[in-house]
């Protein structure tokens, strides 16, 4: 006769409540409820998967109707014929259901028919239901009234991975009980116990590797070791990491060496060896997520010893590790490589996108003070050509209108004092902190810095703009933060309050562009802005009525509707005279 191997999860399942593993509040309340004959007509298991919920149905249902016992016990015998025929499976009155594949309600309705018939063989008809948050909301409704008031010796087990999609008025007639995922300690010493039971050859780091990876979950625990037992040289660590695709802990702990020692030639290395190991970048991405947390429980507690990835032989180069850095900058690393865990999901060419946001950690401390200069200075060259081309777009217009100014205009005032300069620079170093090009665009045409006064940072606005900017508050305040330190509250001024500011409202204008009113009164892009005393937007030259022509002060006053409007999707149409 041909024997069959049978799972490490079949052939070691708790078979009574003193076997089941880290349950033991719940293996004492079933055992109590046998005891004092106390039987509730519906329980709900609730808990992550391999943690036991299923096999405590079938050991209640044996406890139930033990042949040995002429009443409900806490320990089924598992030799008579009833406690055998449940063990696998076959039982007439013990009836399994897999809900997610009987989730209508004709298929509730059946069991609701069959639950009046007695039992044929047990004392008590037992019906388990399995991964009962599958059923369909109809489905849930026919079973409510049964399993409230069900038929005399019938016992309704349900069992889910999550419990909050089951309809509340379910879990209002059941008793709850709440599997808890089982301490790795406790499923190291399990596997121990098959392992010398089946003669498996092991390494003690290797089972204890098989316990933590398996998440509480002693089903996923002993499949691994089940797995594992097939090769040759036993279950070593380097078996288990292979199997799993676990990333080199000595490669990513040179890696991380290499971000905090700003060696780059050292950081590259590292990748390539993770890579020709065959590693995955999201995989490597993974271990760095794992290898930065246990970092940072070392960094906070230096006796901390229960790191959840790294291992005993490698826990002194986390202590040494943990000494030269801080619990901020761990955490920033560990908050960025999560955001670029997207990014390398959807990217058709990963490692690359690995290689260089890794290579962006190098030297942030040292190079803030460069790295905002720079970003200041491209902002400002970026301003320079947008202002540039709308002074070119203007001319244009003017031209088109025939719009002449006089030649005589006052000298504009090119004076800058030292405060407008500051300002400006702390604008630019706001602007450098925005994430999304779109409102640095956006702020650097429509916006300006007018002060900072206490814990207030006052902006002036563009019309038109204003709802449009005070929607971005929010990102602002992210902003001024990252610059002064504090949260800072922001104050808006509309630059229609502008005292020096001269419109028409008599006529319109169907063309214009709010960045290019700067230049409505300019012979070159060397005029410089003017303060006004009144702390009010100082971006604007000072137009003067007297010398400008009514056309010329119709396109000011339209101009950054238009432009508003177009950047609201809105396409303007101008007509030339």
């Amino acid at each position: 006769m041909v024997s069959f191997h049978q799972p490490f999860h079949l052939k070691y399942r708790p078979i009574n409540f003193d076997e089941l593993i880290g349950q033991d509040v719940i293996s004492l309340t079933l055992k109590q409820a046998l005891i004092t004959n106390k039987i509730a007509p519906a329980y709900l298991f609730c808990g992550p998967r391999g943690t036991g919920k299923t096999s405590s149905a079938r050991i209640f249902a044996k406890s139930l109707n033990c042949q040995k016992y002429s009443k409900p016990c806490k320990s089924p015998c598992n030799t008579c014929e009833l406690c055998k025929s449940i063990n696998i499976g076959i039982a007439l009155d013990i009836i399994e259901i897999d809900a997610a594949s009987n989730t209508g309600v004709e298929n509730i309705r059946e069991i609701i028919e069959r639950a009046n018939f007695a039992p044929t063989q047990a004392r008590w008809k037992v019906y388990v239901i399995d991964e009962c948050h599958m059923l369909s909301t109809a489905a849930s409704n026919a079973l409510l009234k049964t399993i409230e008031e069900p038929p005399e010796r019938v016992v309704f087990i349900l069992a889910t991975t999550n419990p909050e999609r089951v309809l509340k008025t379910i879990q209002s007639r059941c008793q709850k009980f709440n599997f808890k995922r089982i301490n790795s300690e406790h499923i190291y010493n399990h596997l121990l116990e098959i392992s010398n039971k089946e003669a498996i050859n092991f390494e003690d780091e290797g089972l204890r590797l098989i316990a933590k990876r398996s998440n509480g979950g002693m089903r996923d625990a002993q499949r691994l070791l089940d797995q594992l037992s097939l090769i040759p040289n036993g279950i070593t660590k380097k078996n288990v990491e292979e199997l799993l695709g676990e990333v080199s802990e000595n490669d990513l702990l040179n890696l991380i060496d290499s971000l905090i020692k700003n060696v780059p030639d050292s950081l590259i290395k590292s990748c390539s060896n993770l890579y020709d190991s065959g590693n995955e970048p999201i995989a490597i991405l993974e271990g760095l997520l794992n290898i930065t947390r246990d970092l940072l429980l070392k960094t906070v507690d230096d006796n901390y010893s229960d790191l959840f990835y790294t291992s005993k032989e490698f826990q002194p180069e986390i202590e040494r590790i943990s000494k030269l850095i801080n619990k901020s900058k761990i955490i920033e690393w560990h908050r960025y490589l999560k955001n670029l865990e997207y990014q390398i999901k959807n990217s058709s060419q990963p490692r690359l996108w690995l290689e260089i946001h890794l290579t962006s950690l190098l030297k942030v401390e040292d190079q803030n003070t460069i790295k905002n200069q720079d970003t200041v200075h491209d902002q400002e060259l970026r301003q320079d050509k947008n202002l540039i081309s709308a002074k070119e777009n203007l001319k244009t217009i003017i031209k088109n209108e025939k719009i002449t100014v006089n030649d005589q205009n006052k000298e504009i005032n090119k004076n800058i004092d030292d405060e407008s300069i500051n300002l400006k620079e702390k604008w630019s170093l706001i602007l450098s902190k925005l994430e999304l090009p779109s409102t640095r665009m956006l702020l650097s045409q429509q916006a300006e810095l007018i002060s900072i006064e206490s814990n207030t940072v006052k902006i002036g606005l563009a019309p038109n703009w204003e709802n449009m900017i005070k929607s971005r508050t929010v990102v602002i305040e992210d902003a001024v933060k990252k610059i002064f330190g504090e949260h800072m509250s922001i104050s808006f001024t509309s630059k229609n309050n502008n005292k020096n500011l001269i419109t028409n409202s008599d006529q319109k204008s169907e063309e214009g562009n709010d960045i290019q009113k700067k230049f409505i009164n300019s012979d070159d892009s060397k005029n410089k802005p003017h303060k006004n005393n009144d702390s009010q937007f100082t971006d604007s030259k000072i137009i003067n009525n007297d010398k400008l022509s009514e056309n010329s002060i119709n396109i000011e006053k339209n101009s950054s509707k238009n432009l508003a409007d177009f950047f609201n999707g809105q396409i303007v149409e101008t007509e030339q005279e």
